[in-house]
């Protein structure tokens, strides 16, 4: 319905009008039919800062950069509560933090962007997890949540983080995980193994 509203199959609007507005260059869709037509429910590869800027959007009601790229009353829909108590449009509702306002929204194994308003704060985490357990509760959703709720709020406190202390914490992170090896989990899908 999207492509036949849009003119043009999804990835080619979503290029147009949300990837290289938000100067995501490395957006890639998979798993086309044999048509050729992917779907707008997964297939979808992100890098980590890109789906960052994904959360950012929401946060911002929309708005990058001082232009307006989705229109507020669409963000503030597909995170509203339609189809279940805690359910938008592929947006989840205080989902992964329950005691404050919380949207998130969770790819295959482990890939995940939560939003913190109150935090002025965006989390993501790309993981290859079990996903034993049931959407609502899988392992890969209860291991982000202890994530969140155990390292990630404990660190930013209550009030929107400070830029600089968040920006050395986060480069002291990132040396740490590129550090890391690793250890081996959950066998990945031959199409979902990571490409550069």
């Amino acid at each position: 319905m999207l492509s036949a509203a849009a003119g043009a199959p999804v990835e080619q609007y979503a290029r147009a009008r949300l990837f290289e507005p938000l100067g995501m260059k490395n957006a890639a869709w998979e798993r086309a039919d044999a048509t050729g037509l992917v779907s707008s429910g997964w297939g979808l590869r992100l890098r980590p800062m890109d789906m960052a800027k994904i959360g950012q959007l929401v946060l911002d009601q929309g708005r990058w950069q001082g232009r307006q790229v989705v229109p507020r009353d669409w963000i503030s829909q597909m995170t509203s509560p339609k189809v279940a108590p805690d359910f938008g449009y592929y947006w989840w509702v205080n989902h992964i933090v329950r005691g404050e306002p919380e949207v998130d929204a969770m790819g295959f194994k482990g890939q995940f962007i939560a939003v913190l308003p109150a935090r002025r704060t965006v989390v993501v985490m790309t993981s290859m997890l079990s996903i034993d357990g049931g959407l609502r509760d899988a392992d890969n959703v209860k291991t982000f949540r202890r994530v969140v709720g155990d390292f990630v709020l404990p660190a930013i406190g209550h009030a929107a983080p400070d830029a600089v202390a968040g920006s050395a914490a986060l480069k002291a992170e990132l040396g740490l995980a590129r550090a890391s090896k690793g250890v081996p989990g959950t066998a990945a899908d031959p199409t979902d193994s990571p490409r550069l």
